[in-house]
């Protein structure tokens, strides 16, 4: 009863996720009768007293990067463990010689399937700042841009500090918009109508220097200042406190 008083109170729980329905079906025949899609709310940044925080960086996979968890296979004497995500066997790295079955780091915890990493800015693992890209559709009457642009300011409100916050707008044309320059308001323009390629968008845009992931270079060396990138990519994203006045020059 308790269980289901606090779940009827904190329906996302402390892993910031809702579901349109509470059980799952267990056949075809119960899924087609779901009126209401099978579908998920995910809050990634959601605060929740009850998320444990860890003192240093996550072991991730060493090919897809995804961090280590209690749905990873481990192997206690071999110190060895598997993705999910890519099934990738990984090796622990040196600090974790300790680990067994009855000695295992916080992050494999079954009950801890949301943890925070607390970083410091000088941390070579430390991760860029947050980026937020709003794609919003502009086929629209002057009404309804403007309840938009309400609800976009109270997002933005809501971003952490150090988040980076880009915008692209459609309608029957594509818009990029470069928000470096506060003088002037740039935008690259992509028809609807013409099927062009990523490395196309990527000329046009001028990221192609440097070669895959060049705009997106790592926290702890060259290329990132005040926690900040500063490269080509740059030019499109705007620190969420300075977007409220960008709004109305944009849309």
């Amino acid at each position: 009863m308790a269980s289901d008083m606090a779940t009827a109170g904190d329906p996302e729980g402390v892993d910031g996720v809702r579901m349109t329905w509470n059980a799952w079906p267990r056949s075809k025949v119960e899924a087609s009768k779901c009126v209401i899609p099978i579908a998920s709310s995910i809050s990634p940044i959601r605060a929740h007293p009850d998320i444990p925080t860890l003192p240093y960086a996550p072991l991730r996979c060493k090919t897809c990067l995804a961090a280590l968890n209690p749905f990873c296979r481990v192997d206690f004497a071999a110190k060895i463990w598997i993705c999910p995500f890519c099934f990738q066997r990984n090796h622990f790295p040196p600090h974790y010689a300790a680990i067994s079955e009855t000695n295992v780091p916080a992050e494999l915890y079954p009950q801890y399937t949301t943890i925070q990493y607390s970083l410091s800015s000088a941390d070579p693992h430390a991760p860029p700042p947050p980026v937020f890209l709003f794609v919003l559709d502009t086929c629209m009457i002057d009404e309804e841009m403007g309840f938009v642009k309400s609800a976009l300011r109270r997002a933005i409100v809501c971003l952490p500090d150090n988040a980076l916050v880009g915008f692209v707008s459609y309608g029957t044309q594509v818009h990029v918009h470069e928000l470096g320059f506060a003088d002037m308001n740039k935008v690259y323009i992509f028809r609807g109508s013409k099927e062009i390629t990523k490395d196309q968008i990527l000329d046009q845009l001028g990221l192609r220097r440097g070669g895959p992931g060049a705009g997106f270079p790592k926290t702890g060396q060259p290329g990132v200042q005040n926690g900040f990138p500063n490269s080509d990519v740059n030019r499109f994203l705007l620190p969420a406190s300075d977007c409220e006045y960008t709004l109305n020059a944009v849309f």
